[in-house]
């Protein structure tokens, strides 16, 4: 397994296909658990987690503190399993829970904010054995998104997207997938930063393929210009509303290392193109031995893609 700085993604040109990445490789109080699933062989496990990075400034009995949370993230990887996982706020280093919980079978993409392991990296991983990569690529949220390490638009870090084209192996379907961490401060950086995915994301549309956007938006669904752009005027659909069902009460998704209450209050999605049928979807308040893997709580969806109900 290789590390993110291994791999520098190549710039995609006028449309996704038309670009061919260097794949990056990577190598108990437990929540009760949800009610189980009706999800069909031929649905897509997908999650999207914010796995807080680790500061200089945390303690040993701060809840936030890396060396505490890592087991529970292990713990939470093992038994979920998402055959597709858009990740954020991860370092370099930080990569071995996810390795270890996910198993051998897994590989991911992505490259930190300021290029290579240099900052917050935003991770796609996912199942060889259920998904074949085809191509990968890296932009920045800015008026300069092939500028590694910019950021325009009043942000004092610099934001990225990863997207990622697959085979279902199990389906034969091509997919697209895009994982992304939005500003958490300036509303001119989220809606320009929705915008943006947006406007890549169509890409794939003009290419007639099925998308799936994963990530930390920073802003509340229903009730923000993140959620206008990308929901109510690209139209992908939020997979918590999509859901057939609901396996899980509607928490929030930032609960800070508080017991989860059930709020409007949800920042992180999954959003997928029409089409795109979602089985079920549920919001992960998992624990081992009393410790939160994270300030965000994971969001999960089983999705079936066009061409693959059965």
């Amino acid at each position: 397994m290789t590390s993110p700085d291994q791999s520098t993604p190549t710039e995609t040109t006028t449309s996704p296909d038309q670009s061919t990445p260097t794949e990056t490789t990577t190598s108990s109080d437990q929540s009760a658990p949800d009610a189980a699933t009706s999800a069909t062989p031929a649905a897509l496990h997908v999650m999207s987690f914010n796995a807080l990075f680790q500061t200089d400034s945390t303690t040993p009995e701060d809840p936030g503190h890396w060396p505490r949370r890592a087991p529970a993230i292990e713990a939470l990887m093992a038994a979920e399993r998402p055959q597709l996982l858009g990740l954020q706020e991860m370092q370099a280093w930080t990569y071995g829970p996810i390795e270890a919980g996910l198993g051998s079978t897994y590989r991911s993409v992505g490259v930190g904010t300021r290029g290579g392991s240099d900052g917050l990296i935003n991770p796609i991983f996912f199942d060889t054995d259920r998904l074949e990569l085809l191509a990968w690529n890296q932009f920045w949220l800015s008026d300069r998104p092939r500028e590694i390490g910019s950021a325009t638009w009043g942000n004092a870090g610099p934001r990225t997207a990863v997207w990622a084209r697959f085979r279902d192996l199990t389906t034969d379907q091509e997919f697209a997938h895009l994982n992304t961490h939005l500003d958490h401060v300036i509303t001119q950086a989220k809606s320009k930063g929705a915008q943006l995915v947006a406007d890549h994301l169509k890409q794939f549309h003009l290419l007639k393929l099925p998308t799936i956007a994963t990530g930390d938006f920073n802003s509340v669904a229903l009730s923000s210009p993140a959620y206008t752009v990308l929901v109510e005027e690209f139209g992908l659909q939020d997979s918590w509303l999509a859901a057939e069902e609901q396996l899980s009460p509607a928490w929030t998704t930032f609960p800070f290392f508080s017991e989860p209450e059930e709020s409007d209050f949800r920042i992180d999605w999954i959003l997928a193109s029409a089409g795109v049928r979602v089985k079920d979807a549920k919001i992960n308040a998992f624990r081992l031995d009393g410790v939160h893997p994270s300030d965000h709580l994971p969001v999960q969806a089983h999705l079936e893609l066009p061409g693959d109900r059965s």
